[in-house]
């Protein structure tokens, strides 16, 4: 069963993705251990987690206070990988080695089991396996400048806690938008390896999107 400390993590992330506090917000922990029924002790926790991620900073004089990540900036963000992804994905088709495959193959398959398992900790196994098969895929295409320009683009935090927003269906057509890609580089396939890194990423911003739009809304509602 989920603790305290996970279940006011997972909400609060919701929140902050779903855009429902404004950048430079202050979180106070008093109102929202009373909103969510907890002790201030699992809200503390929730929110130095949150800070590790890059949602929220620390200000001495405000305490903790939101980031500002507007609909522009994530969507700039999905349309960069958009151009650079498909690009690296064409590339490891070409370059990469059986090792590097297959790599990518038992990352997804950590995956998968993630998705399916019951652990409390389920989503946040999710997206580091997820976070690890898009690295693993931009070094295979062996690119020095394609690395230095997506590696921090697939490390924007908003973005890689996307999976909180998905459901077990969400999470398996993302593993199976994996295979395809797999499958295309085993097949040496540069234009399928291509075609399935756009469709994978076109879908989850759609995904992403929709999900923050109705979050927003519940959220404003609550």
């Amino acid at each position: 069963m989920p603790s305290a400390r996970d279940l006011v993590y997972g909400e609060l992330r919701r929140r902050l993705m779903a855009g429902a506090f404004l950048p430079g917000q202050r979180l106070r922990e008093e109102h929202i251990a009373s909103e969510l029924s907890v002790s201030r002790t699992p809200v503390r926790n929730a929110i130095e987690r949150l800070a590790a991620d890059g949602l929220v900073k620390r200000d001495g004089r405000r305490g903790t206070v939101v980031l500002g990540w507007l609909d522009r900036d994530i969507n700039e963000a999905f349309e960069l990988r958009l151009l650079l992804e498909p690009y690296a994905a064409r590339a490891a088709a070409e370059r990469a080695t059986a090792q590097q495959i297959d790599l990518l193959e038992q990352i997804n398959e950590a995956m998968a089991r993630a998705v399916q398992s019951d652990d409390p900790d389920r989503v946040a196994q999710v997206q580091q396996h997820n976070n690890r098969f898009h690295h693993a895929l931009v070094e295979a295409a062996q690119s020095a400048r394609v690395r230095a320009l997506v590696d921090n683009l697939l490390d924007v935090p908003i973005i890689i806690g996307s999976f909180y927003f998905y459901s077990r269906d969400d999470m398996l057509r993302s593993v199976a938008h994996h295979r395809q890609l797999i499958e295309a580089l085993r097949a040496r396939d540069p234009a399928c390896a291509e075609a399935a890194m756009r469709l994978h990423l076109t879908a989850t911003h759609l995904l992403f999107r929709k999900q923050r739009e109705s979050a927003g809304k519940r959220s404003q509602a609550v």
